[in-house]
Formats: structure tokens, sequence, C-alpha cells
């Protein structure tokens, strides 16, 4: 199963994202815990395209982002498209979660959360667009019990 989600780069319209995610989760058998691993991660990655994104860089027809999610076997992948400054979110340190919670400098957690739930992410810059790929295990029904 492959399936290609726009949504303009806007706070409001994550919610419609992910709405439409869980429905195509669910009737294709994705269990309810990795749903909602998948709706934390949009909101995460989603999030950030819009909030750090560089739309002066871009012309108005490029200010949408892309979800490409796609069923393989035991693996779910989440493409995320945006176009704006090269950024790889990836790079950055993971936060030290031992640390105080008033030492810690703000940001960084969510990536950190995203690296967590994934089997694997990889960034790449392809022309004027950030490519963000998470990769998630589907579990098996044994190893659901």
């Amino acid at each position: 199963m492959q399936m290609r989600l726009f949504i303009p780069r806007e706070h409001a319209r994550v919610d419609d994202l992910n709405a439409s995610l869980e429905a195509v989760l669910e009737n294709n058998g994705v269990s309810r815990a990795l749903r909602c691993d998948v709706r934390l991660i949009v909101e995460e990655l989603a999030s950030n395209a819009i909030e750090h994104g560089d739309l002066a860089q871009v012309g108005a027809e490029e200010h949408e982002l892309c979800v490409d999610i796609g069923i393989r076997a035991n693996l779910l992948t989440l493409e995320f498209r945006e176009s704006g400054a090269p950024f790889n979110p990836l790079s950055l340190p993971a936060p030290d979660v031992e640390a105080d919670i008033m030492d810690r400098p703000t940001g960084g957690l969510g990536v950190h959360l995203v690296r967590q739930l994934a089997e694997e992410t990889h960034y790449q810059r392809i022309g004027n667009y950030n490519v963000l790929r998470v990769t998630l295990r589907i579990p098996s029904t044994e190893s659901e019990a």
C-alpha cells in the first residue's frame, strides 16, 4: 500500500493529516498502539516543518507539506517532504534526558522521541526539499499479545 497526502503548511491542518492517516492505517489493519506512535511522529515532524520552515525561500505554490505513507511486509514508512532552508533534524545532538529539567535547553525532545520509536530514520536534501523518512516495524499479532 502506498499513499501520498498534501496539506498546507499550517498548524491547523496537522489534525486533518493525522485523521487521514489514522483512517488509512486502521483500514489496513495497523494496531492501535502503532497508530498512536504514528500520530505522535506526525504531530512532531509536521509541526516542526511548519514552525521552522523558511517560507521566504519558496514560492506560494510550494507552501505544502507532503507525507507519503507506505506499508510493505512488516514495515510502515512515513516520508515527510517540505521546501525550505536545508535542515537535518537528525543532526541535532541527543538531549541529556538525565539532566535536571531546569538545566536542559529548549527543544530536541520531540526528535529524540521519534528516533526512539522508529526502526530507522533517514534525512536527505533533494533539490529544494528536506526529505525525512521514518520507518516503523509493524509487530506481528503474536508479538502484540
